[in-house]
């Protein structure tokens, strides 16, 4: 595992996702290894030729960029900021550098809208932090609730039983909670155990399904033929029709109204038009 430390010259970016008009990024890169991560294409614009999970970059300055961003900014922040978009932002090494926790004590004094997205219960460490924050928002991705299944398919990242813990916890402290059930991977993921597992534990709760035409398929197909010869073919199959996913989200939609949770929504991607 290489882990190089680097110097930022920006931290708070602007955003395409959607509801959030800025993101930070403490690392490039995530030594989580989960092989459907979307993220695998940063290495193009990084220089990193590596395989995907085996390399990050630390920015080792990024609280003190981030506090001259903020210090140069003639107005407040206008928007939400999400935390993070192509990194996890609590990932092991973070244990060590403490990159997100400096960058929320920045954020503190500004208190602007905030989105954190974690694979990690590592986000425990900093409740402290998260419950003086007036407008925030923490959660957990789930693909599945079941620890067996995440060998091959997370390698790195907290079991699912302690993402679980963590949202209880977390939601116990009086913190705005949600699970982000990504991505749904027909034939493996099972929605019914997922909303089962967090009830009680999260205020909203959303679905994103697998892309099969990204460019992180060719890692999903090898590790589901792993878990069952022909998985990934079957799999692929179900993602391409239309009618499964809209009963997905009819039923995810109806199962998040009957356990008051705020559905935040249903992201599919756009179908590759050479199929």
């Amino acid at each position: 595992m290489g882990i190089k430390l680097i110097q930022a010259r920006r931290v708070l970016q602007k955003s395409r996702i959607p509801g959030a008009q800025y993101v930070i990024n403490p690392y490039t890169g995530c030594v989580h290894g989960c092989v459907y991560c979307y993220a695998r294409f940063m290495g193009r614009f990084t220089g990193h030729d590596e395989p995907w999970g085996t390399y990050l970059d630390a920015k080792i300055n990024a609280p003190d960029v981030l506090h001259s961003q903020l210090a140069a900014r003639s107005a407040p922040i206008d928007g939400e900021i999400f935390l993070s978009s192509v990194t996890d932002p609590y990932q092991p090494p973070e244990g060590q550098y403490r990159l997100t926790r400096g960058c929320l004590e920045v954020l503190l004094e500004a208190q602007p809208r905030l989105s954190i997205l974690t694979k990690s219960d590592l986000v425990l460490r900093d409740i402290d932090l998260l419950r003086q924050f007036q407008h925030l928002s923490v959660g957990l991705s789930l693909m599945t609730v079941d620890d067996s299944l995440t060998h091959i398919l997370e390698p790195r990242a907290s079991p699912p039983s302690k993402r679980v813990a963590a949202l209880r916890k977390l939601h116990g402290a009086g913190i705005r909670t949600y699970a982000f059930i990504s991505p749904f991977i027909p034939l493996l993921t099972d929605i019914d155990a997922i909303f089962d597992a967090v009830y009680g534990a999260v205020d909203e709760i959303g679905v994103e399904a697998i892309n099969p035409t990204g460019g992180n398929w060719r890692g999903v197909e090898e590790a589901l033929n792993q878990l069952e010869p022909g998985l990934a073919a079957r799999c692929r199959q179900a993602a391409r029709d239309d009618m499964f996913w809209q009963t997905l989200e009819g039923h995810s939609r109806g199962r998040a109204a009957r356990a008051g949770m705020n559905y935040m929504g249903f992201f599919n991607h756009p179908k590759d038009k050479r199929e």
